[in-house]
C-alpha cells in the first residue's frame, strides 16, 4: 500500500487521526492485548510511552537467570552479566559506600591491592612431665598442638611467618617445632621423638629455635623471618610437636609452654 493515503470524512464510527504537520494526518492506532478476550488495553503513559515487560531476562538465580545466589558452585553454561573494566592510572571513589568501577592498567590488568592476612594463633601445652624425670636432647616434649584456625578454608594453606616458645619455667634450651599439614602420632612425652614413615610425609617443615633468653623467671625461644610454606589436610587446623635439642629439668605445670605462631593465610 502506498504511504499518505488520503481518508475522506464519511458516516459512522470517527477514525482518530494525529496531525504530523507537512506529512499530512496519521491514524492513531491503539494497541490492545486480547488474549483472553477481554480486550485488555497495552500499559501506557504520557511521560514513559508504552510499559515493556523484558520477558527473556529471567529473574532469580538459575542456570539461564542473570543473578546468582552467594556461595553457590558454578555450572558450565550459566548465564551472567559481562563486567568491563575502566582504564584508569589513578584511584577509583574515595568516600567509603560509594560506588567505583573496576580499575585496569594500559595493558588491562585489574589493579589489586595485596592484603596479608597475618594470623596469631597461640596454643598452651599438654602432657608435660612434672615430676621426678628431666628431659634428655633428642625427647618429645608434651602432646600435639593443634593450631586451629590456620587456613581459612577447607585445605587451604599458607605461610609460617615466625614461631616463639614462652616457658612459664625457666628451664628450656634450643628446641625444634615439628610442623605437620594433619594429626600425627607422636611417641610418649619425655621419650624419644619418633614418628612412622607415613607420618613423617605430612611434614611440612621444621622451625629451628636456637637458644632460649632468660627474661628472670621465664624463658622464651624464637625463629622470626620464616617462610615455610603449607596447607591444610582435609580441614583448616595445622599440627606442630616438639623436640629438645638439650637436656633439661621437668616442669612445673603441664601448661608450661605456649607455642605462639604466626601464619599468613592464603
Amino acid at each position: 500500500m502506498a504511504d499518505g493515503i488520503a481518508i475522506s470524512a464519511g458516516s459512522g464510527t470517527t477514525v482518530l487521526t494525529d496531525d504530523t504537520g507537512a506529512g499530512g494526518h496519521a491514524q492513531v492506532v491503539k494497541l490492545a492485548i486480547s488474549t483472553d478476550g477481554s480486550g485488555t488495553l497495552i500499559p501506557a503513559d504520557a511521560t514513559n510511552g508504552i510499559d515493556v515487560d523484558v520477558t527473556r531476562v529471567i529473574p532469580g538465580t538459575t542456570a539461564t537467570a542473570l543473578g546468582k545466589a552467594e556461595d553457590t558452585a558454578h555450572a558450565d553454561g550459566d548465564t551472567g552479566v559481562l563486567i568491563l573494566g575502566v582504564r584508569n592510572h589513578l584511584t577509583g571513589s574515595t568516600t567509603d559506600g560509594d560506588y567505583s568501577a573496576l580499575s585496569v592498567s594500559s595493558t588491562g590488568d585489574l589493579h589489586t591491592y595485596v592484603h596479608y592476612d597475618l594470623t596469631r594463633i597461640a596454643v598452651d601445652s599438654g602432657g608435660l612431665t612434672i615430676a621426678t624425670t628431666a628431659y634428655s636432647a633428642g625427647d618429645q616434649v608434651g602432646t600435639q598442638f593443634t593450631l586451629a584456625n590456620a587456613a581459612r578454608v577447607s585445605g587451604g594453606g599458607g605461610m609460617i611467618r615466625s614461631v616463639v616458645l614462652t616457658s612459664a619455667a625457666d628451664i628450656i634450651g634450643p628446641y625444634d617445632v615439628v610442623f605437620t599439614r594433619s594429626s600425627i602420632t607422636l611417641a610418649a612425652d619425655n621419650a624419644a621423638y619418633a614418628i612412622s614413615d607415613a607420618d613423617a610425609k605430612a611434614i611440612v617443615g621444621m622451625a629451628n629455635l636456637t637458644g632460649a633468653y632468660d627474661i628472670g623467671n621465664n624463658r622464651i625461644a624464637q625463629a622470626f623471618n620464616l617462610a615455610i610454606p603449607y596447607d591444610c589436610s582435609g580441614g583448616t587446623s595445622l599440627y606442630a610437636s616438639l623436640i629438645t635439642r638439650a637436656a633439661h629439668t621437668f616442669f612445673a605445670a603441664v601448661t608450661d609452654l605456649q607455642l605462639t605462631v604466626f601464619v599468613e593465610r592464603n
